[in-house]
């Protein structure tokens, strides 16, 4: 999280979503985030059972995969501004990519 001190004076709420089935989400979320410390403004939550991931149709139905990789900007009247659904790991939104899109914002 080398730009985390960037996403905190955008003024931007990061939000990272571990999706798993509900009976061992927790755990591996928990395995996940172990040993890291989050910035202020970044927050960590579970999706139990991939209610959102289902809702929103990222899931990635390949063996060892839960969802596809997928970076959202909403804005503050929350329209979304940005997507970014990746169907590979490498593939995935930059975080000089996603400034640039707050820095659009202002």
């Amino acid at each position: 999280m080398g730009q985390a001190r960037e996403f905190q004076a955008s003024g931007a709420s990061v939000v990272m979503i571990y999706p798993g089935a509900a009976a061992s989400v927790q755990q591996y979320a928990s395995a996940f985030i172990t040993g890291k410390t989050l910035p202020d403004n970044f927050y960590f939550v579970t999706d139990p059972d991939l209610k959102t991931v289902n809702l929103y149709g990222l899931r990635w139905d390949t063996p060892g995969e839960t969802a596809y990789p997928s970076t959202v900007v909403v804005d503050r009247q929350g329209i979304v501004r940005f997507v970014k659904i990746s169907h590979s790991h490498g593939d995935r939104s930059t975080a000089p990519e996603v400034l640039q899109i707050l820095a659009g914002l202002k």
